[in-house]
């Protein structure tokens, strides 16, 4: 209808919620009164390329596990889309009903975009390979929060960087730099992913990344 197409193109068909900045984090779609979160079932990477072009994040670096931003109120999308990858915008992708009319789904579709990727340690260590860890999230880089931040975690960025493998992950202010932006987002790798942001992500409460609480590795 009018109303519904017209909150569409004000607000825009797709957005991704929950994340730490705008490209990543939980699709979803709005329906004209709310925003619906898109089921995990049968989701592609050339459908989350088309919203990361959309949305101005480059291109998708990854599709995440079916762990969740944030819990879901329960209702989804009931359709699937079959993007190509070429499309302008996840509105001009061919859709198709869920089965039966309901999306059954372990969680809500999860896109990780370019923007959200770099890693890099920043040092006041002895070498490249040791530091505090921060992420370059939407064009700005921000630290890690330490609270949760493991050494499966820490091996994933010394592979990423090329450095070996994680010797250690020092807690306290080893490697603050003032005035350091803390990203609240929480990682959750098991250890032999090739990038950080492979890793299913959640999001911490802010309490829990005080300054001076931010994630560190020594690699080998």
């Amino acid at each position: 209808n009018i109303h519904w197409f017209c909150c569409c193109f004000l607000l825009g068909f797709a957005r991704l919620a929950g994340g730490d900045g705008l490209c990543s984090g939980r699709v979803e779609v709005h329906s004209g009164e709310a925003w619906t979160p898109v089921s995990d079932g049968n989701f592609t990477l050339p459908t989350a390329q088309v919203i990361c072009a959309e949305l101005g994040c480059g291109k998708a670096v990854s599709v995440l596990g079916h762990v969740p931003f944030r819990e879901s109120d329960g209702q989804v999308w009931a359709e699937e889309f079959r993007c190509e990858g070429e499309e302008p915008e996840l509105w001009s992708c061919p859709r198709v009903p869920c089965p039966g009319g309901t999306c059954h789904h372990s969680g809500a579709a999860q896109v990780v975009c370019s923007a959200y990727s770099e890693v890099l340690l920043m040092t006041n260590g002895s070498s490249q390979c040791e530091g505090q860890v921060e992420m370059n999230i939407s064009g700005r880089w921000r630290a890690l929060c330490a609270s949760h931040w493991s050494l499966a975690n820490a091996n994933v960025v010394c592979r990423q960087l090329g450095c070996g493998v994680a010797i250690s992950t020092p807690s306290g202010p080893h490697f603050v730099e003032e005035g350091d932006q803390i990203s609240t987002v929480r990682f959750h790798c098991s250890g032999p992913e090739s990038f950080l942001w492979s890793c299913p992500v959640t999001v911490l409460g802010g309490p829990d990344c005080s300054h001076g609480n931010t994630a560190s590795v020594i690699c080998s």
